[in-house]
Order: C-alpha cells, then sequence, then structure tokens
C-alpha cells in the first residue's frame, strides 16, 4: 500500500515535514523497544541479568554453550544497535 504524504499531512492538518520527523521518530523508537524486547527474551531464556552474567554462566558451565554463544554475540549487538539508535533519536529531537 502506498501512503500520500500531502494527505497524510492534510488529514493530519501537520507539515509535511513535521509528519515525516514524527514518523522517523517512531520508527526509531520501535526499533529501540524491539531490540530491548530480544534482549529481554534471552535475560528471561537464562535467568540473567546482564550479559556479563550470561558470559559467566557460559564459562562455568552454568548454562550450555551452544545456543547460549550466539545468544550473547546477539544481545552485544543488540545494545550496539540501540546505542546507535538512541544516537540518532537525540538528533532527530534536537
Amino acid at each position: 500500500m502506498r501512503v500520500s504524504l500531502s494527505k497524510v499531512s492534510a488529514a493530519l492538518a501537520m507539515p509535511e515535514d513535521e509528519v515525516i520527523r514524527k514518523g522517523v521518530i517512531s520508527l526509531l523508537e520501535k526499533e529501540i523497544r524491539l531490540a530491548e524486547e530480544a534482549i529481554a527474551a534471552i535475560r528471561e531464556r537464562y535467568d540473567v541479568l546482564s550479559k556479563e552474567e550470561l558470559y559467566e554462566a557460559i564459562k562455568s558451565g552454568r548454562v550450555v554453550e551452544h545456543p547460549a554463544w550466539e545468544d550473547y554475540i546477539v544481545w552485544k549487538n543488540k545494545e550496539t544497535h540501540i546505542a546507535k539508535l538512541r544516537e540518532l533519536l537525540k538528533l532527530e529531537e534536537a
């Protein structure tokens, strides 16, 4: 489905640039929430509070290495992704 920016702008009685700005902010916030949900799922799966605690659980043998290592890497990558998105969000809201 293709949405016309001018129609959305008119329907919301909002300038097109404001529609775009709010859309970008909404997208960034959604992506942050999704990444945080992925981290929460990993946290719950291994009953840990931090990626460092997961690392220690893997090293000590408390959790099985596979797929825990992959989840540990995903966690680290999601945190990096969230940080980048939050930085973009700061720039967008400025």
